[in-house]
């Protein structure tokens, strides 16, 4: 199943799918909850997407990037001269968004004091400019997300209960990319697609033994991470297929270490007067390579190559005469 930047073929996300696909019709605030990285604004905007308000705008905050001096007035709007630097009247969020949709992300983050204002929003369905008496009326739809526990967040009293309610008329919680690893491979597709066409590399898909690299990791940062990686690993891919190498956390290290070996050993091929060496001559290379970049300690070369000392001493001792 895939829909625009959605690809569902886990139970669990077509779950999640449906039921946002249910609550679209209606005019009730929605509560997303889930890890960071799972795809909470994908599924905000897909969402408003299949609602009737899809015409107009989907406005969306996170609540944890702007300080609370600041968040206010990107709410409400101010009235000129409500404060220094208000040298003309501006509009907030909530009435750009009118007719549509506002997104406030991390809603767990927003001040105590503007948790209440906003209540106030959602009740009266009115709001007030900073520095003006005036209401204005508004017709928005409310879409919050975070991935704290808000019920905690009620119990300690970080988090007002009655907004919370107010908020959480209709829960989706968005599985973990650990929950859904039936959607890794497609997803991983899809990014490779979209940043080959963004950088013109023409990569063609992973190897067997990267798509089986990407099914084991654990991917604590979800569709995040896993976009993130793949976006690194078209950028420094070397050949045609995604390598494991290419996706490892630390893909620059790792094909600069390759770029090094493949330059030691073909200088190291140009050396020697046959030009065609043995398999024994490469592992005999490689190791003295391993060794070097090291600086002679053969414990831990011996470490690196996954072999025990007495091996490394043993194939050190055994300089094929052809090099």
């Amino acid at each position: 199943m895939e829909s625009g930047d959605i690809i569902a073929e886990s139970p669990a996300f077509i779950s999640a799918l449906s039921l946002a696909r249910k609550v679209a019709e209606s005019c009730s605030n929605v509560l997303i909850t889930g890890e960071s990285g799972t795809g909470k604004e994908v599924i905000a905007k897909f969402i408003h997407s299949q609602s009737p308000r899809n015409s107009r705008s989907f406005v969306a905050l996170n609540c944890a990037a702007i300080p609370d001096n600041l968040l206010e007035s990107e709410l409400f709007g101010y009235a000129r001269g409500a404060f220094t630097g208000a040298h003309n009247s501006k509009a907030g969020l909530l009435e750009e968004a009118e007719g549509g949709t506002l997104f406030l992300d991390e809603i767990a983050d927003l001040d105590i004091s503007l948790q209440a204002k906003l209540l106030r929003v959602l009740q009266e369905r009115k709001i007030k400019r900073l520095g003006e008496n005036t209401l204005r009326p508004i017709n928005i739809r409310v879409i919050a997300a975070t991935h704290e526990n808000l019920n905690r967040a009620v119990q300690t009293k970080k988090f007002r209960e009655d907004l919370f309610f107010r908020l959480n008329v209709i829960s989706i919680n968005v599985p973990s990319l650990r929950e859904r690893r039936e959607d890794i491979l497609p997803l991983a597709t899809h990014f490779l697609r979209k940043f080959s066409t963004i950088n013109a590399k023409n990569i063609l898909g992973l190897t067997p033994a990267a798509n089986e690299f990407l099914l084991q990791e654990s991917w604590q940062g979800n569709v995040r991470e896993l976009e993130n990686r793949i976006e690194r690993a078209v950028v420094l891919a070397l050949n045609s297929h995604i390598e494991v190498e290419d996706l490892h956390p630390q893909a620059s290290t790792f094909t600069q270490q390759k770029q090094n070996t493949i330059s030691f050993l073909r200088d190291k091929v140009n050396e020697c007067p046959s030009k065609i060496l043995t398999i024994d001559d490469m592992n005999q290379l490689y190791i003295e390579y391993a060794l070097s970049l090291n600086n002679g300690a053969k414990e831990k070369t011996a470490r690196d190559l996954g072999i025990d000392r007495k091996t490394l001493y043993r194939k050190l001792g055994k300089r094929h005469p052809t090099l």
